[in-house]
């Protein structure tokens, strides 16, 4: 006689999420399914759980990001694309290309940004200054001294990822030190072969 199947036993998913009863029937481009296998099998996940992962990164972020922050990520993009298509090159591995790329990204971005007429700082940055000491309170009412502050912060935040503990299975996917982590891999790969 048969043996019945336990009720959730069977083959335990090759990534975070459990529980998955819903489907979604869809067609899509054979490059594309060949894309996400690769992807699947780089991070170690069946494709279901890639798939899975990649629609929720998409939502959520979509989600959380108003417009004008939604738009600044796409001018990056859509500058990097364009610039890399001429060069035939990659930005993180060619000066030239990276230049061209910052040079692009800035003249768009001075475009449609309003325009610095007289320097009024604005008012919850007045507020924050007032309580710094003098040097530093100047700082924060200049834009140039302030995106240099927060550029080495951001600096300092991605380079620091390497002293983290990879994620789990227990790990939350949604905890922002999975973006942070991917975009240290990404930024720090063509470093190294750079620096070979």
């Amino acid at each position: 006689m048969a043996q019945k199947r336990a009720p959730g036993a069977g083959r335990p998913p090759r990534g975070e999420y459990t529980g998955k009863s819903a489907t979604i029937t869809t067609r899509i481009k054979p490059d594309t399914r060949s894309a996400l296998e690769d992807a699947a099998r780089a991070n170690r996940r069946s494709l279901s759980q890639e798939i899975e992962r990649r629609l929720r990164e998409s939502l959520s972020s979509t989600e959380r990001q108003a417009g004008h922050i939604r738009a600044i990520g796409e001018l990056a993009k859509i500058a990097t694309e364009r610039i890399e298509e001429v060069t035939g090159k990659d930005w993180l591995s060619d000066p030239f290309t990276a230049e061209a790329v910052r040079h692009t990204v800035d003249t768009v971005l001075a475009h449609f940004a309003p325009r610095l007429a007289s320097h009024t700082v604005p008012d919850r940055l007045e507020r924050l200054a007032a309580a710094m000491p003098s040097e530093m309170a100047e700082a924060y009412r200049r834009p140039i001294a302030l995106g240099l502050m927060q550029a080495t912060g951001i600096t300092a935040w991605i380079e620091s990822t390497y002293r983290i503990k990879p994620p789990n299975e227990w790990s939350d996917p949604f905890d922002p030190i999975f973006f942070r982590q991917r975009l240290f891999r990404d930024l720090m790969k063509n470093t190294k072969e750079r620096s070979k």
